[in-house]
């Protein structure tokens, strides 16, 4: 009988799970890359949800980053994470209609998510309506952009797919709610790695792992940066304070490496962002979270060890030590440093059991270590690297084996750290010569000086967890002073934050002076109108050029490209562009156009990913008036060569054109590449639409984006919007700081969190990216939905 229970709500979630599976279907049948892999991809997700509904939510967290493939497809409004999406609730409102769970363990009432989340549902709703009317009515296509109807239910999206999946995730925390509370941290951990790999792939392609000075900003593999906007920015700053508490409350030394590798690459890539709300965002969000898990730890009577005052000393020491090393040896310096701490934390806290006096015994077998690592330095090609590598790996043994307190391993431990330290002024000289001897030198001693010291009494504790986080501090500050003090670009990036500010502040003046009516601030212009509302606003700076699709009444199909009426340098032209293969020998371009005045063309053939190029061929050609008649050209790509990259990280090729004249026209049609191996690129005559082609505005961003979180909500929503906004975020933050859930395991990371996305959300809009929008959402409905007055546990030992 227990299955008959909730007839009603069972039938519900048997018509959900019917209309999920048969949109994602349909969807996936029209995939432009492989209908029958996406198909297939539609129903393992189903199955997989139907099987492990928890899991299967925290497996669409951590594939959020991957699941956008619009360079390759060409689909803006749908995206590979619409039908992932679908798929999960398909499979998940099924296993509901099957009477899942069957035994709840415990209870989770949605009643207060639909009340505070029922006025932004509404308004969200409206705003939709309001944009698709702006936009000339509700025609469906497959290929409408930024200025057309479809755009408006794009954006509506995200908060209809957090509300599809709520059930789920009430189900999930009945079943087992320590399972739920696992997966769900576990899914935004898996969010960070995930978007960190991506960033780490674009810089080894692109830069080069520790190469800060270049004018490149990554956008890993967020496509919804290729107009700009802080989808990285946001992901980050979301993700990170979840990695933080599984990394503080990893169970297992192999967790604990896991989660700190997670950590570090998630730090790197916020690094290289070089966005400075990021380095503020961050550790804000960061910082929360810290306060939040030692208030708990207050309330539930442990002890905050250690102080936070050794902690700050720690920190401030090691980036003296670091910034002091930086222009001698550069980044082998801060390697040498780094790993020397790593060594000096754990023995200045080894025991020792025997009563006789070792020390003269270290001291004379260190003098050895010395002389042994200036014998290889002078004899051996690049010695010095050498020298550490050895001394190193003999000194992190002996720490291994002197856990017990043996006097021969603990001998041996601080002679070898002696030859650390030697071998790490050796790389100074070899790095910087004299200058990086004079800076490697007095570290060296610093730290000489330190171990002496803490050997009769460590300021530090000898619990690997925390030497852990203290080596990871310190791995920080290493990336944060390589980045300043690697090159002038961050801090050019810094003077200009006074200007950047002013431009800012006058860009939401103007967006807002847009809404002309009450009924316009009331409401709102629409979802997914500020694009369109900024180009007709008479400002040349506003109008940034466009692509669209034509058709004849005979069905032949071309794409009409706009020059922007702003000035057009190279990195300013608005592109319609496709990935390519990589070119094998001469590359040949042909295609047809039309244009009714003089007009420059401009293309090109590049290692891009996004916004930034490396080699290219092409270049621009004059096009001479024609009005009606189609003129074809053909001509051979010249310019850099372009290799591909390395295996390991290979880069993307782009085909992309363009208008090089202000304000100009052109239609173009029956476009083809060939290499000698043949054609290389994929509907290039616009049978199949815009199947395959996207486009990039790589340096004009201002017009696509409010720029602020709260300025898009007036824009588009209105106050009305706004207030629905308000009535959600305002509890949700309460609740996981103050209010009843503030005990909860999440509520740290999910105010932190929510703090750095509010940190980035003051200088870009956010909302206008469906899969950041999609977290905030769901972040935000989380807060709500969590229980209250239990306090934070440990970590729960269900593993994945």
């Amino acid at each position: 009988m227990r299955g008959l229970r909730h007839p009603l709500r069972q039938g519900v979630a048997a018509l959900l799970a019917l209309a999920c599976a048969a949109c994602g279907l349909w969807l996936a049948a029209h995939h432009p890359l492989s209908p029958a892999l996406a198909l297939v991809g539609v129903v393992a997700a189903a199955a997989a949800a139907f099987w492990r509904p928890t899991w299967a939510l925290a497996g669409l967290l951590a594939l959020l980053p991957w699941a956008g493939l619009m360079p390759w497809t060409g689909w803006l409004v749908v995206e590979e994470f619409d039908l992932l999406v679908l798929a999960v609730a398909a499979g998940g409102h099924a296993r509901i209609a099957a009477g899942w769970p069957a035994q709840p363990t415990a209870r989770m009432r949605l009643a207060r998510a639909w009340l505070l989340g029922a006025p932004l549902l509404a308004a969200t709703a409206l705003a939709a309506a309001i944009g698709v009317a702006d936009a000339g009515g509700l025609a469906w296509g497959w290929w409408q952009g930024y200025h057309e109807p479809l755009n408006s239910l794009r954006l509506a999206k995200p908060l209809l797919a957090v509300a599809l999946l709520l059930p789920l995730w009430r189900g999930a925390w009945r079943a087992d709610a320590a399972a739920a509370t696992w997966a769900f941290q576990a899914g935004m951990v898996g969010m960070l790695g995930a978007t960190a790999l991506g960033v780490v792939w674009e810089r080894l392609a692109f830069t080069g792992l520790l190469d800060f000075s270049s004018d490149y900003r990554a956008t890993g593999l967020f496509w919804e940066m290729h107009v700009g906007g802080a989808a990285l920015d946001a992901v980050l700053s979301a993700s990170l304070p979840f990695a933080l508490l599984a990394w503080r409350s990893a169970a297992t030394p192999r967790r604990w490496a896991l989660v700190a590798l997670v950590c570090a690459l998630g730090l790197y890539a916020a690094l290289v962002t070089f966005s400075r709300i990021v380095y503020l965002g961050v550790p804000l969000g960061l910082g929360c979270t810290l306060v939040l898990l030692a208030r708990q730890q207050q309330r539930q009577g442990q002890a905050v060890a250690p102080t936070w005052v050794t902690v700050a000393v720690a920190a401030a020491l090691y980036l003296a030590l670091a910034w002091w090393l930086f222009p001698g040896s550069g980044w082998r310096g801060q390697v040498t440093l780094l790993a020397a701490v790593a060594l000096l934390l754990p023995l200045a806290t080894l025991p020792s059991r025997s009563r006789t006096p070792w020390v003269p015994a270290a001291l004379v077998f260190g003098l050895l270590a010395v002389m042994a690592v200036a014998a290889l330095v002078l004899l051996a090609p690049k010695g010095a690297y050498l020298a550490f590598a050895l001394a190193w790996l003999a000194t992190a043994t002996s720490l291994w084996r002197g856990r017990g307190g043996g006097l021969g391993a603990v001998v041996l431990s601080w002679a070898g750290f002696a030859g650390v330290l030697a071998a790490l002024a050796a790389v100074g000289l070899h790095w910087g010569e004299g200058e990086g001897l004079e800076r490697s030198l007095p570290v060296a001693l610093v730290l000489a000086a330190l171990a002496a010291y803490a050997r009769r009494d460590p300021p530090w504790p000898a619990d690997w967890r925390w030497q852990g986080r203290l080596l990871g501090l310190c791995l920080l500050v290493s990336a944060v002073v390589g980045v300043f003090g690697a090159g002038a670009y961050m801090g050019d990036r810094m003077t200009a934050t006074r200007q950047d500010g002013e431009d800012r502040r006058t860009h939401w003046r103007e967006a807002l002076g847009l809404l002309r009516s009450p009924a316009e601030q009331f409401l709102g212009k629409g979802l997914g109108r500020f694009t369109a509302q900024r180009a007709m606003s008479g400002q040349t700076q506003d109008q940034i050029g466009d692509a669209r699709l034509r058709e004849s009444d005979d069905g032949a199909r071309w794409v009409v490209l706009s020059g922007g009426k702003h000035m057009l340098g190279w990195g300013a032209v608005f592109r319609l562009s496709q990935r390519v293969a990589v070119p094998q020998g001469t590359a040949r371009l042909r295609l047809r156009l039309r244009t009714e005045q003089a007009a420059e063309i401009q293309v090109d053939l590049c290692e891009k990913h996004l916004l930034y190029n490396a080699a290219c061929l092409g270049g621009q050609r004059h096009l001479k008036p024609a009005a009606g008649l189609w003129q074809t050209l053909e001509w051979p790509l010249k310019g850099e060569a372009i290799s591909g990259g390395p295996w390991y990280a290979p880069r993307l090729v782009v085909l992309s054109i363009g208008v090089g004249t202000p304000g100009a026209r052109i239609e173009v049609d029956d476009l083809s590449l060939v290499d000698p191996r043949g054609e290389m690129l994929a509907n290039g005559a616009f049978e199949r639409g815009l199947a395959r082609w996207f486009v990039t505005s790589d340096h004009n961003h201002l017009p696509w984006h409010a720029k602020n979180v709260g300025v898009h909500v007036l824009f588009e929503q209105g106050l009305l919007g706004a207030v629905a906004v308000l009535v959600l975020l305002l509890p949700a933050l309460w609740r996981v700081t103050l209010g009843a859930a503030r005990h909860h395991r999440l509520a740290p990371p999910l105010a932190g969190a929510m703090l750095g996305l509010l940190a980035v959300g003051m200088v870009d809009s956010l909302l206008d990216i469906p899969r950041v929008a999609f977290v905030a959402w769901w972040l935000l409905l989380v807060a709500v939905t969590l229980p209250g007055h239990r306090p934070a546990g440990p970590a729960p030992r269900r593993a994945p």
